[in-house]
């Protein structure tokens, strides 16, 4: 069965940090692949460049055997970026649901958290710092509650969004 998705030595780096070294992955159409690992290993990160939202340093990644973000010159061998049009037709096949959705970025953490309760239900700073730090320290995130969503990898990020809607004072949620 032919892939639907290749990625080829896949190689992404922030500054000086590599997060992800020599990937290779093969999908078939229909099959279903859980990628896990710890925060911060680099799960979001390959996502992104599957849709290039993040740019690549080196391998390849085909979608319908179709490449993604780059060509190869034939000219000069030498892998040029793609134009923007023909990326927005390969994303448009690719679904995507982004983990730093509703957290907004230029508030901290528990900025994020407090933000209902205080503006919506009026509740008071004090009395909702407080239980946002308690629900943050329940989901390990104690330590991040100066921290903006752009600093946090995606599990963080999805745990403050938990945190964000347990606050909030509705009944019921769906993730």
């Amino acid at each position: 069965m032919t892939a639907e998705l290749e990625i080829r030595s896949l190689v992404k780096s922030f500054g000086s940090q590599t997060v992800l070294r020599g990937i290779d992955l093969d999908v078939a159409s229909g099959d279903v692949v859980v990628v896990i690992g710890p925060s911060g290993s680099g799960k979001s990160t390959l996502l992104n460049c599957i849709n290039f939202l993040e740019p690549f340093e080196g391998g390849s990644i085909r979608v319908g055997g179709q490449s993604v973000g780059y060509k190869i010159d034939a000219a000069t061998a030498r892998r040029i970026r793609q134009p923007e049009k023909e990326l927005n037709a390969l994303r448009a096949r690719i679904g995507m649901v982004f983990q730093h959705f509703n957290l907004f970025p230029h508030m901290t953490v528990i900025g994020n958290v407090i933000e209902a309760p205080v503006r919506v239900r009026g509740q008071q700073r004090d009395e909702a710092i407080a239980s946002a730090r308690a629900l943050l320290a329940r989901v390990g995130l104690a330590a991040k509650e100066n921290t903006y969503p752009s600093e946090l990898s995606g599990g963080p990020a999805a745990a403050c969004r938990h945190c964000q809607g347990a606050c909030d004072g509705t009944r019921g949620h769906a993730f």
